[in-house]
């Protein structure tokens, strides 16, 4: 790269070296990200960008660097006025590089200079250490609170909906290119329609959050990591995006839901909860719980892009791309687990035949959701007194044991839906008696329910729980005799609309049954 100095790693041992600064730190530490260099010397902080293009950013000339630093001081001096301390240059000459002005003729790169953070005091590291406190986290939400109100209004042209469709379509393409024969294309898909499905369900509801003014000039990337909690003054937030308005210029609800999607990874799920609480009482308007969620699982995927391209970035042999990978990896789960949020409030009914499959795909389902499994062939071993791998007798099986069983899973799913919100529910409900006895312990809770019915051929059936009969660790305990009574004794689904119901064949892979489940929600439940 002609006059560009970030194309020569001389630049980068010469920003290693102590003797490069005035100000002669013991020791310099270098940190890499997919789009920066940031060079740590001692209580100072230096930050080059790298000379790269993505479709979310350009950094591909100096005099671009140039600008985007100049606007990362800019704007980052609205939450963290005192770290941001100016623009300078790196100067070029036969004796090497040097630290210079901004303006220097001979300035060949630009860096943003900075006073050191306060790394230790991150929400991030308090709170995976479990030191996140409430006053802490409350105090954070009152800043990002304050800060929402007073940020600039976007203009109309720039807070229409389609804004925002065309910067999700980006991140989704993106992430797809960036994670080819890393992530799973089945998941991506499912991320995908998910997003497409619920701006077309909640387009009203977006476009008048954005005619009320909620869509401002936002910090766009509020990473835990980029929160400080110093012990005795008020926190400050650093390093916000400056490389693209349109990923700055969101609704409050789209900012928030990072740092809520970024605790909720380090698993302090308290915290973020405790941040959504204090933010509304200090006057913050995150919208609904879903929509909150919708913009959490979007910031989730953000993350996994830009895991997936700097994985993607780092060779083949760098142990770092492992760590990358698995990031990307995860993110796109954390992603999916919000989008499961996001659907709630939500009874989910997983039914079948013995051997149809139901309490597989029940499982997989409550993983990646992180719902409540709430299972007949474990409630029903509860109630009888014996261990889940333990065979029952028969008096386990009577008419008024079924009955009970079915009454404490409505009880169980009831509970769950007052909790949380939602459960999937996994039982064989083949007959009508089972079905009036789960709606006894419901008692009438009336959040919106879904049913899908497992099914497959006869032979299959009966393959399965063959198979399943020289398992050790089962627990259910029907047989083929139970299935062939099952299929004779099969009562229609007559209550339930056929708009609430879908028939799921299960001869595919789990995960591919788990994406129509998915598809079956996402197309009924907005």
């Amino acid at each position: 790269m002609d006059g560009d100095a970030t194309g020569r790693p001389e630049l980068l041992e010469a920003m290693l070296e102590p003797g490069f600064y005035p100000h002669a730190p013991p020791s310099v530490e270098l940190r890499e990200t997919h789009a920066s260099w940031v060079f740590l010397a001692d209580d100072l902080a230096y930050k080059v960008k790298k000379p790269v293009v993505f479709p979310f950013l350009d950094y591909g000339t100096p005099p671009r660097r140039r600008e985007m630093c100049r606007e990362e001081v800019r704007l980052n001096r609205r939450l963290a006025p005192q770290i941001y301390r100016g623009v300078v240059g790196i100067a070029s000459s036969e004796d090497g590089y040097s630290l210079s002005s901004e303006d220097d003729p001979a300035a060949v790169e630009y860096a943003v200079e900075m006073r050191r953070v306060e790394e230790d005091r991150s929400l991030a590291v308090l709170a995976s250490g479990g030191g996140a406190e409430p006053a802490q986290v409350e105090a954070v939400a009152l800043r990002l609170a304050r800060f929402h109100a007073e940020a600039a209004v976007v203009p109309p042209e720039r807070r229409a909906v389609d804004v925002l469709v065309a910067t999700l379509e980006e991140n989704s393409a993106t992430l797809r290119e960036a994670g080819a024969g890393l992530l799973a294309a089945g998941r991506l898909e499912a991320a995908e329609r998910f997003t497409r499905e619920f701006v077309a369900a909640r387009r009203r509801q977006l476009e008048a959050r954005a005619e009320a003014g909620l869509v401002r000039d936002c910090h766009g990337d509020l990473r835990a990591e980029h929160v400080i909690v110093p012990e005795r003054e008020p926190p400050y937030v650093y390093d916000c995006v400056e490389f693209s308005p349109a990923l700055r210029e969101i609704d409050v609800a789209a900012d928030l839901a990072f740092l809520v999607m970024d605790l909720v990874r380090l698993g302090a799920e308290r915290a973020a909860m405790g941040l959504i609480d204090a933010y509304r009482r200090a006057g913050g308007d995150p919208g609904d719980d879903p929509l909150l969620s919708f913009f959490a699982a979007y910031r989730a995927w953000v993350r996994a892009k830009v895991a997936a391209l700097r994985a993607r970035e780092l060779g083949g042999q760098d142990p770092e791309r492992r760590t990358q990978e698995a990031e990307a990896r995860e993110l796109l789960g954390l992603g999916h687990r919000f989008a499961w949020r996001a659907r709630e409030p939500l009874l989910l009914t997983i039914c079948g035949v013995s051997g149809a499959g139901k309490t597989t795909l029940a499982r997989r389902l409550a993983e990646l959701s992180g719902w409540a499994h709430v299972s007949s062939d474990l409630t029903r071993k509860r109630l009888a007194g014996i261990a889940p791998t333990e065979r029952g007798r028969g008096e386990q099986y009577s008419g008024e044991m079924t009955a009970r069983t079915y009454r404490e899973m409505g009880r169980a799913a009831r509970d769950e839906l007052e909790r949380r919100g939602a459960a999937i529910v996994d039982a064989t409900f083949h007959r009508r008696s089972e079905r009036a006895a789960f709606e006894d312990g419901l008692a009438g809770q009336s959040a919106p329910r879904l049913l899908v019915e497992c099914t497959a051929p006869p032979g299959v059936l009966m393959r399965r729980v063959r198979e399943r009969e020289r398992r050790r660790d089962r627990v259910s305990d029907a047989g083929a005799a139970v299935v062939r009574r099952q299929l004779d004794d099969l009562e229609p689904f007559v209550e339930i609309p056929a708009s609430a119901r879908t028939q799921l064949v299960t001869e595919a892979p789990t995960d591919e049954l788990v994406t129509e489940v998915e598809a079956f929600l996402d197309r009924s439940i907005w």
